[in-house]
């Protein structure tokens, strides 16, 4: 959010280990919650987002963001990097590669929002097609300096056929030539999504919390 230059931050101050600061960003709908700001500052973050962000929390602080933001309840997520017992499939050339722009998906009516944005900043999006229709997506959520946000979406006639595996395998070796190493995270709700990161090899390293909009 930092790097990217559209956030605002708020309630910023230093003492005890570090920095405190609430850091929202309009356009993502995401608000993240670093060290212990006041609850005034988590609420006015989330307020000027008109309420409509999730928002992150860190396992030393999600007790002060549930205080602050009542009415919400927060769901772990588990972080993952690729372990030494990667196991990523292969993404044959004839089924996926990477889109050219938002005109690949003009015949996909109500494609999510996210992923139009993604074309639209021309971010890397690798698509599994089925005769010439893209019905898999894998693409950068985020990234930083050497780490990048996986962000995987699936058609629902499509899903559970094997389609989002070879596509997040072709992103993935795609970043990998520019140095940068994936990051998956997914709510513990989700058993699909962390049993597809453990089949591709996937380690958890570390939790977070999330607060979806109320």
């Amino acid at each position: 959010m930092l790097i990217g230059g559209h956030c605002e931050l708020l309630g910023l101050r230093e003492g005890g280990p570090g920095l405190s600061f609430v850091a929202h960003d309009k356009e993502e709908k995401l608000v993240c919650v670093v060290g212990h700001p006041t609850p005034e500052a988590i609420a006015e973050a989330v307020a000027r987002n008109g309420d409509a962000s999730a928002v992150i929390a860190m396992p030393e602080n999600v007790l002060q963001v549930e205080e602050a933001l009542p009415g919400r309840e927060a769901q772990p997520a588990a972080l993952h990097l690729l372990g030494e017992d990667e196991r990523l499939p292969e993404a044959p050339e004839d089924m996926v590669r990477l889109l050219s722009g938002p005109e690949d998906l003009r015949h996909l009516p109500g494609f999510r929002t996210e992923l139009a944005r993604a074309l639209h900043r021309s971010t890397p999006v690798a698509a599994a097609f089925v005769r010439d229709v893209p019905v898999s997506f894998c693409y950068v959520a985020a990234e930083t300096e050497s780490l990048w946000d996986i962000s995987i979406d699936t058609l629902a006639d499509y899903r559970r056929r094997g389609y989002a595996a070879p596509c997040a395998a072709y992103l993935i070796e795609h970043m990998r030539e520019k140095g940068k190493r994936p990051v998956w995270g997914a709510v513990e709700s989700n058993a699909p999504s962390l049993g597809l990161a453990a089949k591709l090899g996937f380690v958890p390293v570390d939790r977070i919390f999330v607060f979806e909009p109320a």
